[in-house]
């Protein structure tokens, strides 16, 4: 079982964020992010190994501290794309069996719960975001045994492609993939339930929590 991990440009990460963070605070935080999520991957049991999948150079960064592969799709490629490449790769390169594809806006997620997650899954297994709208984790066992959406909105179609496939998703809501990275109060959410995270000791380290409460607090006012 492979991880994949995709990760976007740096420079132009989380433009929803803008309001609150400036392009430096958003290229420091998307990195903090990865590091949450590839430090979770990286001390799981039941993966076989990690494939970052992206063109941007901080990518050569983070494989290297992480000891992972990297992969640089298609200068045009989409996300969709970008994913079916590296499965491609996964496959042709190291007999993957099996892949997850981990989003690097998910820092909360823990090795433990992904562990009793990956054992146990059978075909595919689904892990939705909060509103059950997008797709926050996905296990493919053969790999590409469904064609990738990841759309903002792709829960329902990776689930209809698996009914399609002949396959009974299995949908493991509530977990901690829910929370991903877009907005201001996901960020706040994710200071109140992983403190410890490299990305909320970020936030809190630069005083960018204590901006963000105050930016709600005028917000709710």
């Amino acid at each position: 079982m492979w991880a994949i991990v995709p990760v976007k440009t740096f420079d132009r990460a989380k433009q929803r964020l803008a309001n609150v963070l400036n392009e430096e605070e958003r290229r420091s935080l998307m990195m903090a992010m990865a590091r949450d999520v590839l430090t979770c991957l990286s001390t799981c049991s039941n993966l076989s190994g990690i494939l970052i999948v992206s063109r941007a150079p901080e990518a050569d960064a983070l494989a290297q501290t992480f000891a992972t592969e990297r992969f640089a799709e298609s200068p045009d490629a989409n996300l969709p794309e970008s994913l079916e490449q590296a499965t491609q790769h996964l496959i042709a390169n190291f007999d993957a069996k099996g892949v997850i594809v981990v989003p690097a806006d998910v820092p909360g997620i823990l090795p433990d719960e992904l562990d009793a997650i990956l054992s146990a899954h059978e075909d595919i297994t689904i892990m939705p975001d909060a509103e059950n709208v997008g797709t926050n984790g996905l296990i493919c066992s053969p790999p590409g045994r469904i064609p990738y959406v990841f759309d903002g909105k792709s829960f329902k179609p990776h689930v209809d492609a698996a009914f399609a496939s002949g396959v009974t998703p299995r949908i493991v809501p509530g977990s901690r993939f829910t929370l991903d990275i877009d907005l201001p109060a996901d960020l706040l959410t994710l200071c109140e339930t992983a403190p410890n995270s490299q990305t909320a000791t970020y936030l809190e380290r630069d005083g960018i929590t204590q901006r963000l409460k105050s930016h709600s607090n005028s917000h709710s006012g």
